[in-house]
């Protein structure tokens, strides 16, 4: 008998009434895959990446419940192998770690094009949050990985793999090239980290730069703005004045102009040498 249902509280009716002592919420709290068998029973709990309730199925005899409402078990690819003993309950088991699969799947595709965009623009926070997000996603990848294992090794019952050898090879196979490309991704994001470090010190170096052009531009109009002060100055003190610079009054004030001009033009040199206009720096 299979019962499908999607409410983990008659799930956990069935099992205290059959006597198990098993606790359905603390299982549906591990945030890992999660396996259990002995000779009476067979449970294992799944999570999906983004939604919160757990997939479980529970195996009892010849009954199988499971809270997962994509699975179809009468899919008629498999209708020969339900056939078999234990039929049942081994492509139920399969077709979820399947789906899961799929789901972790779609997630790194999900994080994987935001990693593309933050290589473009890196942005250390977002860095960080998605670096959260594919350690999560790889842990749980191992995990599921190691439960396929396990299915296979302890031979349990209600398991079966001989009735889908090739497939469930498949699906293993599947698993560790998702797990890989997960650790590729986890050492990318330390790259990526790399990558904000020099984009934000290439932002630093353009400031600097700025503020060296404003520091130059400030020099300069002081120089222009002292001429008149200097030339008051002199003519303002009549003993200087008399005694060095009334003979050559015409001569004082070409040489003071003569300089301020030089000191604006090198000024000037200076700044288009820098330039005014800080280039955008590619990474």
């Amino acid at each position: 008998m299979i019962i499908k249902c999607e409410n983990l509280e008659k799930i956990s009716e069935y099992v205290k009434k059959e006597n198990h002592l098993v606790t359905l919420d603390k299982i549906v709290a591990i945030d890992y895959p999660f396996l259990d068998a002995d000779n009476k029973f067979t449970i294992l709990s799944v999570p999906s990446y983004s939604e919160k309730k757990n997939n479980i199925i529970f195996v009892c005899g010849d009954t199988y419940l499971f809270t997962q409402e994509r699975i179809n078990v009468e899919d008629g690819k498999f209708k020969s192998q339900l056939k078999n003993k234990y039929g049942a309950s081994t492509i139920s088991i399969f077709l979820l770690l399947k789906s899961i699969m799929k789901n972790y799947a779609q997630e790194f595709m999900i994080i994987r094009a935001e990693l593309d965009e933050l290589d473009l623009n890196p942005n250390i926070d977002m860095i960080e949050s998605n670096g959260r997000r594919i350690r999560k996603l790889t842990d749980r990848v191992e995990a599921l990985l190691q439960v396929a294992l396990q299915l296979k090794e302890r031979e349990i019952e209600d398991f079966n793999t001989k009735i889908i050898s090739f497939d469930y090879e498949v699906l293993q196979t599947e698993i560790r090239y998702w797990l890989e490309r997960c650790r590729n991704n986890t050492y990318r994001i330390a790259s990526l980290r790399t990558k904000s470090e020099m984009k934000a010190n290439a932002d630093l170096n353009a400031t600097i730069k700025k503020l060296t052009v404003i520091t130059t531009f400030l020099s300069i109009i002081s120089i222009v703005v002292n001429v008149p002060g200097t030339i008051g100055a002199i003519f303002g003190i009549p003993a200087l004045s008399d005694a060095y610079f009334n003979a050559h009054t015409k001569s004082l004030v070409i040489t003071l102009i003569a300089t301020t001009l030089i000191s604006i033009l090198l000024g000037l040199v200076y700044w288009r040498t820098i330039g005014l206009k800080t280039p955008k720096t590619k990474i």
